[in-house]
């Protein structure tokens, strides 16, 4: 391996492995529940979901009201389920197969995403993320979000403990919100805005790297 290349490199899901056309209520709303996009807004957007995604509430409780709101009359779990089941669809299969080259050339690599504890369990065990990669760092679990220095500080600490002697700089992280980055650059960890495949290949190509 390159000296100068990275020996983690963490990755965001949503914006970045999984790229979705339009979100979930949008399909409802194509199937006839007419204010879906409305109400689940109001509830993603809702602090009380940040709470959710810091493994503070629980969704499925949480979301309820904003289901009855549209008329949906199946449990909430169904619901996250068919959501949960819709975003899969949008896996970048070829991402987690040059993920799979960047491991089999000793670079660690780990997920760092939001997410509240259904859609961790399924993404870990429904979609094999757990066996795809070396670790996980996930909001709901750590107990921050990535907009958290507590999160930032929690990821550190870990990954010192499995490689002792890693730089800040050996550490890299591919997001789609531009505040997540910050907030990791506020670090020293190399952090990339993910916009598009072309412009990740220019950044994997800055890091020594290429994307096969």
């Amino acid at each position: 391996m390159n000296l100068n290349q990275p020996k983690v490199i963490i990755f965001d899901i949503d914006g970045v492995l999984i790229r979705i056309p339009h979100y979930f209520s949008q399909e409802l709303e194509n199937q006839g529940y007419t204010n879906a996009i409305e109400s689940l807004n109001s509830f993603f957007n809702d602090g009380e979901n940040d709470k959710c995604l810091e493994g503070k509430e629980n969704a499925e409780k949480l979301i309820m009201p904003f289901l009855e709101k549209f008329g949906w009359k199946d449990t909430a779990e169904n619901y996250f389920q068919q959501q949960f089941q819709f975003e899969s669809n949008y896996l970048d299969k070829d991402f987690i197969s040059s993920i799979q080259n960047f491991r089999s050339e000793n670079i660690k690599c780990y997920l760092g995403t939001d997410q509240e504890k259904n859609r961790a369990k399924f993404l870990l065990e429904n979609m094999n993320f757990r066996e795809d990669f070396d670790g996980h760092f996930i909001s709901c679990f750590v107990g921050y979000r990535k907009c958290h220095d507590n999160f930032w500080t929690h990821v550190l600490t870990e990954l010192k403990k499995e490689l002792q002697n890693i730089k800040l700089n050996e550490i890299v992280f591919f997001d789609d919100i531009q505040n997540n980055i910050d907030v990791a650059s506020g670090y020293g960890i190399q952090a990339f805005l993910f916009t598009d495949m072309k412009k990740f290949d220019v950044d994997l190509n800055s890091l020594g790297l290429k994307n096969k």
